[in-house]
């Protein structure tokens, strides 16, 4: 993909998915470059009360996930 550009002889991609295990379907997702940072995806994602959201460390940003806290949603 020209439009991944990772570093000069490297490219890449990052797949973000939401998945909804009692619907067995994502919920949402989006693509983006390599170089872009994990944490800026989560501002996309719309957050359901009572439901549980688990995140790797990349996505680190501490104003989207106190904003899962005010849902009344919970991270991990």
């Amino acid at each position: 993909f020209p439009w991944a550009k990772f570093r000069r002889k490297k490219g890449g991609v990052k797949a973000h998915v939401l998945y909804d295990i009692e619907a067995q379907v994502p919920a949402f997702y989006t693509v983006t470059t390599a170089s872009k940072h994990a944490s800026t995806a989560m501002c996309s994602i719309h957050y359901e009360p009572n439901a549980y959201y688990i995140f790797d460390r990349a996505y680190d940003s501490f104003k989207e996930l106190y904003r899962i806290h005010l849902t009344g949603s919970f991270f991990v």
